[in-house]
């Protein structure tokens, strides 16, 4: 296989992208998205509620889940 083989086989396997719209900067979405409050997930609600049934349920599970905080 020569070389032109080869880049016609790429070029039809892999379609040039004709994009008009200009570049556009990603630092404003990354700095959006960091000063963004994080909020809270029905898992991270059901987790907070599994450990705090726990504790109720076992309350010597207290000292293991400070050691490990």
């Amino acid at each position: 296989m020569t070389d032109e083989q080869l880049q016609h086989l790429l070029q039809s396997a892999l379609p040039r992208l004709d994009r008009d719209d200009e570049p556009r900067d990603a630092w404003p979405v990354i700095v959006e998205r960091i000063d963004a409050r994080p909020a809270w997930s029905l898992i991270d609600s059901a987790l907070a509620a599994a450990v705090i049934t726990a504790l109720l349920i076992v309350p010597e599970w207290l000292f293991l889940l400070a050691l490990h905080l």
